[in-house]
């Protein structure tokens, strides 16, 4: 069963911070990290258990190609996304989004 995703404020916010420092790492850099992140949300929408529960009921995915992480919660009809975390930063990032 596909679950809907929700994107909660916060993370949009990360993934717009991201992408404006990958844009001006090069050009063009900003959209290829939103067509992976795309890939993670699909895989999220499609098999959200697939990733470990890493603490109460929170996990996250991976991207296969930038150094993020997606942190989020499952309930029985939704994907709830907390927050999208670059490794250099404190990934505790998402305690306070709970």
């Amino acid at each position: 069963m596909t679950r809907i995703l929700r994107i909660r404020p916060e993370a949009e916010r990360d993934v717009e911070a991201a992408y404006a420092w990958y844009e001006e790492q090069r050009p063009g850099l900003g959209r290829e990290f939103l067509n992976d992140l795309e890939l993670v949300y699909e895989r999220l929408s499609e098999f959200p258990v697939m990733y470990a529960d890493i603490y109460r009921g929170l996990r996250r995915a991976l991207s296969k190609r930038f150094p993020v992480g997606v942190f989020y919660l499952v309930t029985e009809t939704q994907v709830r996304v907390l927050a999208v975390v670059h490794f250099a930063r404190n990934p505790r990032v998402w305690r306070a989004r709970r």
